[in-house]
Order: C-alpha cells, then sequence, then structure tokens
C-alpha cells in the first residue's frame, strides 16, 4: 500500500479516499486481547457510485462481485485471520 492508491492494472487506480474501513471484534481464537481489540476489518468500496471506474468496469465488477455487493452498491470485503488490525487492513485491501 502506497498510500495514496491501489493499483488494480495498468489503466485502473483506486484512490484511498475511496475506500471507508470499519473495524470491530474478531471471534474466535487469538490469544489474549481478542475479544477487548477491534482487530476486525471491513472494506466497504461504493461501486455504483465510484468516479473512479469507467461504465464497463462498474458493470464487471457489478456482475463478477455480486455476492459482495450490497443493494446500494457498496462492495464488502472482511479480514479478520491476522491479531493485528493493520495487518487485517492490509489483506482486505
Amino acid at each position: 500500500m502506497d498510500g495514496s492508491q491501489i493499483t488494480i492494472n495498468a489503466s485502473l487506480s483506486i484512490p484511498f479516499s475511496e475506500l471507508d474501513f470499519r473495524t470491530s471484534r474478531s471471534g474466535g481464537p487469538g490469544g489474549q486481547h481478542v475479544n477487548t481489540s477491534d482487530t476486525k476489518v471491513e472494506l466497504l468500496f461504493d461501486v455504483h457510485n465510484s468516479p473512479s471506474l469507467s461504465d464497463a468496469q462498474r458493470e464487471r465488477v457489478l456482475k463478477a462481485l455480486a455476492n459482495r455487493i450490497d443493494t446500494d452498491g457498496v462492495l464488502h470485503v472482511v479480514a479478520q485471520a491476522h491479531r493485528s488490525q493493520s495487518r487485517n487492513r492490509e489483506e482486505a485491501v
């Protein structure tokens, strides 16, 4: 992560300003602090309203990731494999 954008391919980059992150407590094993630290990360990307996507790209994403996109056109990606919020954030991206 370079801090300003995610490069998808040579013709598409998504600015980090278009991404929202939510954190919450991660369930399952993890040792000390697992139930008191907000380590689970949910990345939200508004596919429907993103100015970075062309209409063709938008349709392609909406179709390919339909099971992860809500009725408002927002993509939800959850990462909770790591005990560190920063590592889960990197994995979500």
